[in-house]
């Protein structure tokens, strides 16, 4: 019976402080991950919205090149409806202006990295 005993209070668990310390480094934890995490959707819809812009316009330059015809109104909006479906994840307007291919949320701003000064290296540590 003693033998029971001793188990019983060596096996003791983690005490409310411990725990608290453990929740609030997670807590921590969790929102610098979130923080960081922010603004991914958004430059990701971003970036496919100007991926996609940037295709539909190659794509409309070869059809005018093919059909040997001069761009309008009717017949980017006929060309937008056969093969441009969803091309702005938000489900912006898609136009066409001095021959560049235009969305009303993301604006005509493709490459908007080049703009930052980032040039896509290695960081210089």
């Amino acid at each position: 019976m003693l033998k029971n005993m001793r188990l019983v209070d060596s096996e003791r668990g983690f005490t409310l402080v411990e725990l608290l310390a453990v929740i609030v480094i997670l807590g921590i934890v969790f929102s610098i991950a979130v923080i960081s995490l922010g603004g991914t959707k958004e430059k990701a819809e971003a970036d496919v919205c100007a991926a996609n812009r940037l295709e539909l316009e190659k794509q409309y330059g070869a059809h005018l090149t093919l059909v040997d015809a001069d761009h309008s109104d009717a017949v980017f909006n006929d060309f937008l409806t056969e093969n441009g479906s969803e091309l702005c994840p938000v489900g912006g307007v898609i136009t066409y202006l001095d021959g560049v291919v235009e969305c009303s949320v993301h604006g005509e701003d493709i490459d908007e990295e080049e703009d930052s000064g980032d040039d896509g290296g290695v960081p210089y540590l």
